[in-house]
């Protein structure tokens, strides 16, 4: 499971191995970083999660404003400190853009879609992680 953490939006993808692919399952709404949790928990249950990619803002931590960053940091605590699971930080540079321009031309699955930029995001950063550990 992967997910794209905004302040206001979380989105949220599913993956597996054999292919190495995602699949963006929904957006979850947050306010001020503050996500529902209970919607998270039952991501979690219904999907026997173990282990949790979540995107970080690498280039921004370097070069632009830090609020997001320390935003992500509390949910990644968070996350931990609730649900005891693995997480690996991937960088999500460029996602936002990415899932645009994909949504905005109609690629794949996304044509149509009720996915927003948010869950294509989070499918794009676990495939991105699913290329690093090839």
């Amino acid at each position: 499971m992967s997910f794209d953490f905004g302040v206001n939006n979380i989105g949220v993808a599913i993956g597996q191995f054999i292919t190495k692919t995602a699949n963006p399952i929904g957006c979850i709404k947050a306010k001020n970083g503050v996500p529902n949790w209970d919607e998270i928990k039952n991501l979690i249950n219904i999907w026997l999660i173990k282990k949790v990619i979540v995107g970080y803002s690498f280039l921004k931590k370097k070069h632009q404003s830090k609020k997001i960053c320390n935003y992500t940091d509390i949910f990644v605590n968070n996350l931990n400190k609730k649900f005891f699971l693995k997480i690996i930080l991937v960088d999500e540079s460029y996602t936002s853009y990415e899932s645009y321009y994909i949504i905005k031309r109609g690629k794949n699955l996304f044509r149509n879609s009720v996915y927003n930029i948010h869950s294509v995001s989070a499918v794009l950063i676990l495939e991105r992680w699913f290329e690093s550990i090839i």
